[in-house]
C-alpha cells in the first residue's frame, strides 16, 4: 500500500498501522502528488490511500491521474469531508473506497478488506446519503454514482436554490410558472429523499452538501 498525505504526523501513523497489520506493507508514502504518481510504475501497489485536500495537485486529480495510467490499483479516498459531492467526485475519480479521518483504524481496515475483493466501501455514517436502508450491504460503485448523479432532478435543484435563497411556494411558483402544488410536490419529495425532517433541514444539507 501507498500513502498520500500531506501532514507528516498522520503520513507516519498510517504507515505504522499498515507495517503493524498483518497481511499489509507500506510501499511508500508521499506528500507530493508528483512523486507518488511516478513512484507507482516502480513500486507497483495494490491499494494507494490518499486526502482529498493536498497542495499542487489534490486527492481528486490525483485519483484520476492513477486511475487512467494504472486502472488495477485500487484507492482509498480519506478525508475531513463528509458531504454527499466530496463522496461523489471521490467515487466519479476512481477511489473504491471513502473513509473518514475521524472514525478509526476499524473503519480504514475494513475498506482495505473490502476493496480487495473488489468491493465499493463508505464509512458507515455517510452511507445514508445513498440508502436510508442500507443496513452494511456494499453496493457496486456505478450505483453509488448512479444515485448520486440523480439525488435531485434539474427542476429540484431550480426549486431547491430558491428555497435556500428564502422563495416561498408561491414566489418559487410565479418565477418558474409552475402551480404552488406542483412546488410543494418537490418540496415534499426532495424531504423524503435526502432524509430531512422540515425545509429548514433540507436547507442546511443543501448548503451542506453543495447542492445549490
Amino acid at each position: 500500500m501507498t500513502i498520500f498525505e500531506d501532514n507528516k504526523l498522520l503520513r507516519e501513523s498510517l504507515q505504522q498501522l499498515i507495517d503493524n497489520t498483518e497481511g499489509m506493507a507500506c510501499s511508500g508514502a508521499f506528500s507530493d502528488a508528483n512523486r507518488l504518481v511516478n513512484n507507482m510504475s516502480l513500486s507497483k501497489p495494490d491499494v494507494v490511500m490518499m486526502d482529498i485536500n493536498m497542495p499542487v495537485i489534490d486527492g481528486i486529480e490525483a485519483a484520476r491521474e492513477i486511475r487512467s495510467r494504472h486502472p488495477e490499483i485500487k484507492i482509498i479516498m480519506v478525508s475531513m469531508l463528509d458531504n454527499l459531492v466530496s463522496v461523489t467526485k471521490s467515487l466519479k475519480a476512481g477511489a473504491d473506497a471513502y473513509v473518514l479521518k475521524n472514525t478509526g483504524t476499524t473503519d480504514l481496515l475494513e475498506a482495505f478488506k473490502a476493496v480487495k475483493k473488489n468491493e465499493t466501501y463508505i464509512t458507515p455514517s455517510l452511507r445514508h446519503f445513498f440508502n436510508s436502508d442500507f443496513k452494511g450491504r456494499l453496493k457496486p460503485k456505478a450505483e453509488h454514482i448512479r444515485f448520486s448523479e440523480s439525488v435531485i432532478t434539474e427542476r429540484e435543484q431550480q426549486i431547491l436554490k430558491l428555497i435556500v435563497e428564502g422563495f416561498t411556494d408561491q414566489q418559487i411558483a410565479e418565477t418558474l410558472f409552475l402551480s404552488d402544488k406542483t412546488v410543494s410536490t418537490h418540496r415534499k419529495n426532495m424531504l423524503a429523499k435526502l432524509h430531512v425532517p422540515n425545509t429548514a433541514a433540507l436547507v442546511k444539507f443543501a448548503m451542506e452538501n453543495k447542492l445549490v
